[in-house]
């Protein structure tokens, strides 16, 4: 199943993506209640963080919606929207945490000439960074160059603590794409200043939806994976490379972080690249879609970029 975060007019819910189309799955549970004769005033949440705070209700809901819109003689068409007539919203908009992992694809590591890390390389992004598919990125004038990082991402479904990597797939709620966009220039004077370049505002495309794992867990580490700017392939790779997967990033970061429902978790990058004000990003996930970003200008106070010595005095 497909699910997505979306707004029409001044609407906003929880959809279930299916072929071009979304289904309202708050409203059409209430279709459902009421073609099934039933009382009850329990409804589909209408935020994804919500939806995934339901627990296993919310996949069973989400499943009798489908299967009504599927019923010959019944129309649901007062809740399905075509595609492209709705605003794709990031899918978990304020997670407690992103967890980005780095260093972990074979390919982009040998391009780089790294050493391997004995535990994975992990590090917060700042959730307010968060925007979804085809927001602008917003780069700042003046602090150089700018790297598109293409990453899946893990979103978290429980609580979780001292979790065994035996135990991490009980606590996945399903899969998505999240660009870690990197002030390249300010990482490289420094990895000192690592959390800077990776937290500008914008610099977190995430979506276009989440996947639940039923439909692409069998091949989660085998999904081709490519970065195009402008139309154009300029990476490709594949989850194949991941040397750390999931349940060893999971399970490690929970030896000393608790995780929260919606908290995401991203696999690192496979080989990236600059982009510049005018660009239109993609990133590809086999099996996930698309996640499309344009990228545009923004002027900044360059003080501190003159303090680095990012731009001139």
């Amino acid at each position: 199943m497909k699910l997505a975060s979306f707004s029409y007019g001044t609407k906003q819910g929880v959809g279930a993506i299916v072929n071009d189309r979304i289904i309202d799955l708050s409203e059409g549970y209430k279709l459902y209640i009421k073609r099934e004769g039933k009382a009850s005033k329990q409804t589909v949440p209408d935020t994804m963080i919500e939806f995934i705070r339901w627990g296993d209700q919310a996949p069973t809901a989400a499943a009798k919606v489908l299967d009504l819109a599927e019923e010959e003689g019944y129309d649901l068409s007062e809740v399905i929207y075509a595609l492209d007539s709705v605003k794709l919203l990031p899918p978990i908009p304020e997670p407690s945490k992103i967890i980005c992992t780095g260093l972990n694809f074979e390919d982009y590591r040998k391009l780089l000439g790294l050493e391997y890390l004995e535990v994975p390389q992990i590090f917060l992004k700042a959730p307010s960074s968060i925007i979804g598919h085809m927001d602008p990125i917003e780069i700042p004038r003046g602090y150089g160059e700018v790297y598109h990082e293409y990453e899946l991402t893990a979103v978290i479904s429980k609580r979780c603590r001292g979790l065994p990597k035996e135990r991490v797939r009980d606590v996945i709620f399903g899969y998505t794409i999240l660009n870690d966009i990197t002030a390249h220039s300010i990482e490289l004077k420094t990895r000192e200043y690592q959390q800077w370049a990776k937290s500008f505002d914008t610099f977190a495309p995430m979506g276009p939806w989440i996947v639940t794992p039923d439909e692409i867990e069998k091949y989660l580490y085998n999904l081709k994976m490519i970065r195009r700017r402008n139309g154009r392939v300029e990476s490709q790779s594949s989850s194949s490379y991941m040397r750390f997967r999931f349940d060893d990033i999971i399970s490690f970061a929970t030896t000393f972080m608790t995780l929260n429902p919606g908290d995401v978790v991203t696999s690192a990058s496979p080989p990236a690249g600059p982009i510049r004000p005018g660009d239109m990003i993609e990133a590809e996930v086999e099996r996930i879609g698309v996640l499309k970003n344009p990228v545009v200008g923004r002027d900044v106070d360059l003080r501190y970029a003159r303090d680095v010595g990012l731009v001139s005095p």
